[in-house]
């Protein structure tokens, strides 16, 4: 039996089918097996057919994807769309390439995939439809689709596109490149390095039962280390649901070490503080700043002694708009010289002392046991292996507000979380992801509080609905964008960028 590929013309199309050659009888019959559709390039074996799009069939090697120059060229998306939302993906592509020196870097991570990569960074920040399946939807829409018109967007396509990006090659890769334009004389740095979880059901090995601060799920923890100063996001890596924020600490810096940055001092929340920490901190000679938990002997030594006298003029710090009563106290940290800054925050005290005291009283509880938890509420121990006073512990401290932004930006911005993903290798690609979609949403939000007046109300998410009402309309050669309003050009001004007349493509 022998297979062949049988050729048609109606009214100016040619139509292929598969067919059998077959001998009956001793006599050759063919067999019609299948239609492949319209002939759309016949010398590459590529067809459209209504079942399975435009796809690649050859006689030796069977079905497979188009190449992504035909099924770009016949997509249906290119024959039906005339106009676009234009706006918020050329700011963005505009801002990416003219306002960050990462355009290059972004362009280089796969080159093979750019188109996707792109499309789906601008898709996860312009959109409110964050899961996959939405996104080649979008796409035909949007003016993305002339910026970026090798995007494979197809859910399978997209599988098969995030286990390229979260392989570790592409990560050591992408790290060693950032990281030595961030720091490109190896000089030292202070991080802030801190973990959430991510809650999903999904089958695999990073996915454990989590007890963290008592709220118990099914969960990853992610890990993202930011520079203190420039508030950029730095690193991130990830572990199962039931590694303790302890024990990564030292596997994050030395990570980092071998990236080529130095840490100088590490800021971390009271979930890394332990001795074990605390010896490697003072053995490498990095300096530290961590809030100790209140479950901790030395959180309960130094309320129980000193928080009762906290209240005194003489120990008022400025924080802001309000004032915090902190002083300074020498002490041990697991055998090293340290330093324990003991503060009371009087509006966290305000806002729980009712509700607190009712709930005391109701419960009929001592009155010991009632002035201890009064006593209690609002303070907080930081520790540090360096002496400094008070008004400069509590600004350091509370940088640490910087990292809790990017995981908001992570997850509200880029959607971290839930996770819609059913495989780990799937999901390293997501999270890598949603790291470089975190890099470009920071650096233009920071640019926005830099460079806007005192009372204007400019910030991306706006900026971005703002400028998805600028359409574009696409022609043959050329794409003619709308005149943009006011709104439209106060955010364009802002970043300096113009919005053109045309665009040839």
């Amino acid at each position: 039996m022998a297979r062949f590929i049988r050729f048609q013309t109606k009214q100016g199309k040619t139509y292929a089918q598969l067919i059998d050659a077959i001998r009956v009888n001793g006599e050759k019959k063919n067999v019609y097996v299948e239609s492949l559709g319209i002939v759309l390039d016949k010398e590459r074996g590529v067809f459209r057919s209504k079942q399975r799009g435009v796809y690649s069939f050859t006689l030796d090697g069977g079905y497979a994807d188009a190449p992504a120059d035909v099924e770009v060229l016949h997509s249906d998306a290119k024959r039906e769309s005339l106009i676009l939302d234009f706006g918020d993906s050329f700011m963005l592509d505009r801002y990416l390439r003219d306002n960050t020196p990462y355009a290059s870097l972004y362009d280089g991570i796969l080159p093979n995939q750019r188109d996707t990569l792109l499309s789906l960074i601008l898709f996860r920040l312009l959109t409110d439809k964050k899961a996959y399946m939405y996104a080649q939807m979008w796409h035909e829409g949007n003016y993305a689709r002339i910026l970026y018109p090798k995007a494979r967007l197809q859910s399978q396509r997209i599988s098969d596109f995030l286990i390229a990006l979260g392989s570790e090659e592409v990560d050591r890769d992408f790290f060693s490149s950032y990281l030595g334009m961030l720091y490109p004389h190896k000089e030292g740095t202070g991080i802030l390095i801190d973990s959430t979880g991510l809650h999903n059901a999904v089958g695999m090995s990073l996915t454990a039962l989590s007890n963290h601060n008592g709220d118990v799920n099914r969960e990853m923890r992610l890990i993202y280390v930011i520079d203190r100063i420039t508030k950029m996001p730095l690193y991130m890596r990830y572990c199962p649901g039931n590694v303790l924020d302890i024990s990564t600490l030292r596997t994050t810096v030395e990570e980092l070490g071998q990236l080529g940055v130095k840490t100088e001092m590490v800021l971390a929340d009271a979930g890394y503080y332990s001795k074990g920490n605390v010896d490697a901190l003072y053995a490498d000679k990095m300096a530290f700043v961590s809030r100790v938990g209140t479950n901790r002997k030395l959180y309960k030594d130094l309320v129980g002694k000193h928080a009762g006298s906290l209240r005194q003029a003489k120990y008022m710090v400025p924080f802001g708009n309000r004032v915090v009563y902190m002083r300074r106290l020498p002490v041990d940290l697991d055998g090293h010289a340290g330093y324990a800054y003991l503060g009371l925050d009087m509006d966290s005290y305000n806002l729980q002392e009712k509700k607190v005291s009712l709930e005391a009283l109701d419960d009929k509880l001592p009155f010991k046991e009632i002035d201890d938890r009064m006593r209690r509420l609002g303070t907080f121990v930081i520790v540090s292996s360096e002496k400094m006073e008070c008004r400069e512990a509590l600004p350091l401290y509370y940088t640490r507000v910087q990292i809790e932004q990017v995981f908001d930006i992570a997850k509200n911005n880029a959607d971290l979380v839930p996770l819609r993903i059913h495989g780990e290798e799937t999901l390293k690609g997501h999270l890598m992801l949603t790291f470089l979609s975190s890099i470009l949403f920071q650096l233009l939000q920071q640019d926005m509080l830099l460079h806007t007046k005192k009372g204007d109300k400019i910030n991306p998410e706006g900026s971005f609905l703002v400028l998805r009402n600028q359409k574009c309309k696409v022609y043959d050669k050329v794409v003619i964008p709308q005149e943009p309003t006011k709104k439209m050009n106060d955010v364009y001004k802002l970043l300096k960028i113009e919005s053109p007349v045309s665009i040839p493509y």
